[in-house]
């Protein structure tokens, strides 16, 4: 009986600690509900001066806190978007067709149905007279695989094929913050020459204006170059036709013997021509020199015999 008693007044001591536990810890939960961290937080937050955001006035640049509680501004640059990237997109191929005319047409006309257009095209024909050349397409980069694709359907042997790409997207961004920071001195500068007197200062602020403007041409110039070649690929094909080797191609007797029949004709002629610049020039002027020599030999033979006769005369008296 007495232990008994004694269990029940052990329990209900402890329900009581209990109960008086949980009313301590109530109460301090009810004067810092979050905790001492999130008060301090809270503090620090309250003290910092609001930013305005990038959509307007209505957002709020956000404060990183770091784990010492000392406040440090972050600034907010996105991730570039995918569909915002800039990518140069260049391809190339070498087909073996079987009709070139047909193919190049073929080749336009895929770069038609993709929303481009033929660039440039120069063809020519070989000592074998087969075709071949050059076609080059554009179209946007969106429809640049389909475009590849679809042209190597045309070729009879797809012979080469490369691709390469560059991204420019973080050029393309550089350029297009220069520019607005060169507007930017540009307005500073048209601001001081409104106010400007003397002469001095006005030709300087001119001279630095027109170099700002001429910086800022040269960037535009590089930023539409950079776009149209991001906008547009390029895919250059080099098509050739197959050569088809036939007996009428390989063994041409016919022609052997008009080949045959127009040499013999101009080596007649040849020999002809050579007889009539036989006769008409060289025997005459030969028969001249003829002439001449016999000539001279006439007068040399004359003065030698009077010569001679004339020593046997001398002889014929001394006797």
């Amino acid at each position: 009986m007495n232990k008994t008693k004694v269990i029940i007044g052990v329990g209900v001591a402890g329900v009581v600690l209990a109960a008086a536990f949980l009313t301590v810890v109530n109460s301090i939960v009810k004067k810092n509900p979050m905790g001492e961290n999130s008060r301090y937080d809270a503090s620090i937050s309250m003290s910092q001066p609001m930013l305005p955001g990038i959509m307007g006035d209505t957002g709020a640049a956000e404060k990183s806190v770091p784990a010492n509680g000392r406040p440090q501004s972050q600034s907010m640059i996105p991730a570039p978007d995918v569909q915002d990237k800039k990518v140069i997109k260049n391809g190339s191929l070498t087909l073996k067709v079987n009709n070139v005319d047909k193919s190049a047409e073929e080749i336009g006309q895929s770069a038609k149905n993709n929303g481009g257009d033929v660039f440039s095209s120069n063809f020519f024909k070989n000592s074998n007279d087969l075709k071949s050349g050059t076609i080059i397409v554009k179209v946007p980069v969106a429809n640049f695989e389909k475009t590849f694709s679809d042209i190597k359907k045309v070729a009879a042997v797809v012979v080469r094929e490369s691709t390469s790409g560059q991204d420019v997207t973080e050029e393309y961004q550089d350029i297009e913050s220069r520019i607005k920071n060169k507007q930017a001195e540009e307005a500073a500068y048209k601001k001081i020459l409104e106010s400007a007197q003397k002469i001095e200062d006005i030709l300087a602020v001119t001279q630095a204006l027109s170099e700002v403007r001429g910086e800022i041409e040269s960037l535009q110039g590089r930023l539409k170059y950079l776009t149209s070649q991001t906008d547009m690929a390029t895919i250059a094909v080099n098509i050739s036709e197959d050569s088809n080797i036939t007996i009428s191609d390989s063994w041409r007797p016919i022609q052997v013997v008009k080949e045959a029949l127009n040499s013999l004709i101009k080596k007649s002629q040849g020999f002809i021509n050579f007889l009539i610049i036989l006769i008409i020039t060289i025997i005459p002027v030969a028969l001249l020199y003829l002439l001449l020599l016999g000539v001279i030999y006439k007068i040399a033979k004359t003065i030698y015999l009077r010569f001679k006769k004339k020593k046997e005369t001398e002889k014929t008296g001394q006797v």
